[in-house]
Parts: structure tokens; sequence; C-alpha cells
């Protein structure tokens, strides 16, 4: 008797997304739903203080006194205040994407998934682009404030810059990993197909 051909691995796959999508919502939507929340309430709280020094002001440099450093701090916030409001704007777009994607994902609701990957692939364009204004403007900004400060301090300005650039890189690798790790898991297969068999 003939034997039918093998299964091609992305039969498998359809065949394997199609039994799960009987099985009830997958373990990781929940989690996901949740995850997205809280990291969703974090960056509710950081808009709040961003807003808050934005329109009052920073309320630690008004107690640290006038010393040098708090002014060269002072001058720089004040330059920086159209990126800090910029910045600011765009994390509570994402902000509200994250939040609104866990209420959906918790819901079970059939558009999760592109709230999810919407505020996903949001999350990390606008850190590829605060890094790109980190150096093409807050840095030079830096160095001219510095610079009209305290004319002799060349070799802490480059120092300084070189702190800046590793901490700014750095910081861009590890906050991408979440949205990416959620465009990876609630993208499999079995998942997105439990997504699509939705009645709503």
């Amino acid at each position: 008797m003939e034997q039918p051909p093998p299964l091609t691995p992305e039969e498998l796959n359809e065949l394997s997304a199609n039994q799960y999508s009987y099985l009830g919502q997958p373990q990781t939507v929940k989690v996901f739903g949740i995850l997205h929340l809280i990291f969703g309430g974090f960056g509710v709280l950081a808009s709040l203080w961003s807003l808050y020094v934005i329109i009052i002001g920073n309320p630690f440099l008004k107690l640290a006194g006038a010393s040098p450093e708090v002014q060269l701090q002072t001058q720089l916030e004040a330059k920086m205040l159209t990126y800090t409001v910029v910045s600011t704007a765009i994390y509570i777009a994402v902000t509200a994407l994250i939040i609104i994607a866990g209420v959906q994902l918790l819901k079970g609701r059939k558009n999760a998934l592109k709230w999810s990957n919407t505020y996903a692939w949001t999350s990390i364009v606008s850190k590829i682009i605060n890094a790109v204004a980190t150096l093409v403007f807050v840095i030079p900004i830096t160095r001219e404030v510095m610079s009209q400060t305290a004319p002799g301090a060349g070799a802490a300005m480059g120092s300084m810059e070189g702190i800046m650039i590793s901490s700014m890189l750095g910081t861009v690798i590890v906050s991408c990993v979440y949205p990416i790790l959620t465009l990876i898991f609630l993208n499999r297969p079995n998942v997105k197909t439990w997504f699509e068999s939705q009645g709503k």
C-alpha cells in the first residue's frame, strides 16, 4: 500500500496550530496581558513624573541648593526642554498602547494581537529614535553647556560623552528585550490561530 508523502514543517506547524485552537486560550496570552499592564503601570508613573518636571520643575534640584553642579543641571534641563516634551509625548503614546493591548489580551479579544504588535513595534522604533536624538541633540547640548560653564573641562566632557553613549546603547538593548519577546511569543502559529478563531 502506497504511503502518503511526509508532511512539510509548515504543514506540521499548521496542523499543530489548528489543534491548539480547540484547547482554549494559550497561557501566553494571559501572561503577556498581565505583564503588559504591569509595565503599563510603571509607564504611567514615569509619565506623570516627567509631566510634573516639565510643568513644575525638578523638586530635587530645588532642594539641592545653588551649587555649580545644580546650576549646570538646571541649564541642561532648560536647553533640552523641547527634547523632553517630545520624548515624554512619545512615551505616553507607547504607554497607552501597552495598556490597551494588555486589556485586550486579558479579555481575549481578536484584535488583541494587532494592538500588542502595534505596541511592540512602536516601542522598538521609539527607542531607536530616542537613541538617535541622544547622539545628535542631547550630547551636543551637554557639550555646549559644559564648555560654557567650565571652559577647561575638555577631558571630562570626552569621558562623559563616552559614558552617555555606552549608557544609551545599553538602555536601548535592554529596553527592547520585552517588546521583542512580545513579538516572538504572541505571534507563534498556535497563538495566532487562537486569536483568529475568536469571534470578536
